[in-house]
């Protein structure tokens, strides 16, 4: 086992779609969320956040497939969770999903701290450039409080 903090990145897979989802809509949702993963990497390089979006090929498969449900997806994100120091809500555009408030919730009923900055919409997110705009210099300056208050 490592000794390297780790946080659970709780994104919006459908978003605000929910069902009515396109695929495209999708795939840009998980394109987002890792791409901020990348960005807090290197940002905090100590650091091992998990990101959803990167995980989910297989879990989307066997969902539309019928193998599994979301009920069990999100119990093992929960369980994930569970193995994380906390966790960070990306939420840019003021949506957290059904999903994400079971693992808010979840972090939360389990004293686990949860940093979230919910606002901001994608227009304005520059991951894709690499460059920190206000939302994710804000979420740098909560994860850096939240690392000192770990340290005292």
């Amino acid at each position: 086992m490592s000794n390297k903090i780790r946080a659970y990145i709780s994104h919006p897979i459908r978003g605000k779609y929910r069902e009515n989802v396109t695929d495209e809509q999708m795939q840009e949702n998980l394109k987002r969320a890792s791409d901020f993963g990348k960005l807090l990497s290197q940002e905090f390089p100590t650091i091992d956040f998990y990101v959803p979006a990167d995980h989910d090929e297989f879990i989307l498969i066997a969902y539309r497939k019928g193998y599994i449900t979301e009920e069990q997806v999100l119990s093992v994100d929960c369980d994930i969770v569970s193995k994380c120091n906390f966790l960070l809500v990306f939420a840019p555009e003021n949506y957290t999903s059904k999903g994400m408030n079971i693992e808010i919730d979840h972090a939360i009923s389990n004293n686990i701290p949860v940093i979230s900055i919910v606002d901001g919409d994608y227009d304005e997110f520059k991951v894709e450039a690499g460059i920190a705009d206000e939302y994710t210099t804000r979420i740098i300056h909560a994860i850096n409080c939240y690392l000192v208050g770990m340290m005292k």
